[in-house]
């Protein structure tokens, strides 16, 4: 049978997703984990190929395997490290593939948005030193919504196409975070990082919001700013067509919207 799997990640002590040689990574570790539970090798596709450093809260994972899901996600949590975890497990359609079937992928960039660091957000959260306007980074993201050719902001393989499409693209003031969040049906290696270091030159003053669309014009990756680090970013949701979670626990603050939306502040960070 096909296995969908809710999959969650620290991604501080991981060279990213996707299995390299001698390197240890968020997919080698599933899959050694869960061949241990089957009782023989696994491999698995992921929704998304998050870098070293990145998290997930929402990555998907899809299998094949004669084992029923519920004994999967009580057996993965003693086999698993600390920083990874199966936080949900549902039987799928046959055809069901994790990385072909999603309709959206989502992302969160959290910046910590104070004149002090703090300890506890420092493995998630950008502190960029400096003052941000985040109304400023909010008029230049919204030039990027819809379908273009986003060379300025990824690395592109020659079997890839530039093209990609944004369905949202963000900057909120959520005090004491500034928080970005890019939705896409696919991105560009290092895209959305490249979008948040573009953006905070804008956020900074050094660049007008303007900037962001002539980046994008420009289809020339020197023409961006530069990537923002990896730590700030986190994989919150990939979206299926009627595909439903319900174990799933909801993304909390500061990586989505605060269930009291009232609450909310939107400006800069004086």
């Amino acid at each position: 049978m096909t296995l969908r799997l809710l999959v969650a990640y620290d991604g501080t002590d991981f060279a990213g997703f996707q299995v390299q040689p001698e390197q240890r990574t968020v997919q080698g570790t599933l899959e050694d984990a869960l061949a241990s539970v089957i009782g023989e090798p696994v491999r698995l596709r992921g929704a998304g190929r998050t870098d070293a450093g990145v998290h997930a809260l929402g990555q998907v994972v899809s299998l094949r395997a004669d084992v029923h899901a519920d004994v999967v996600l009580r057996s993965m949590a003693a086999a698993l490290p600390a920083d990874v975890a199966v936080v949900d497990a549902q039987e799928a359609p046959d055809d069901f593939d994790a990385r072909r079937s999603a309709l959206s992928r989502s992302y969160t960039y959290l910046v910590w948005a104070s004149e002090a660091p703090h300890p506890l957000y420092r493995r998630y959260a950008l502190w960029p030193r400096r003052s941000l306007d985040a109304y400023r980074m909010d008029e230049a993201l919204r030039s990027l919504v819809g379908t273009f050719d986003f060379s300025s902001f990824g690395r592109v393989r020659d079997d890839q196409t530039p093209v990609r499409t944004l369905t949202a693209a963000a900057c909120v003031y959520d005090a004491p975070f500034i928080r970005f969040t890019v939705t896409g049906e696919s991105f560009l290696h290092q895209m959305v990082r490249s979008v948040v270091g573009t953006a905070l030159e804008i956020g900074a003053g050094r660049r007008n919001p303007s900037w962001m669309s002539e980046v994008l014009e420009a289809r020339d990756r020197a023409a961006a700013g530069p990537v923002a680090p990896a730590h700030g970013l986190t994989m919150t949701e990939v979206a299926y067509d009627a595909a439903a979670w319900p174990r799933r626990a909801p993304i909390g603050w500061p990586w989505s919207d605060r269930v009291d939306s009232s609450q909310e502040v939107v400006g800069r960070l004086a």
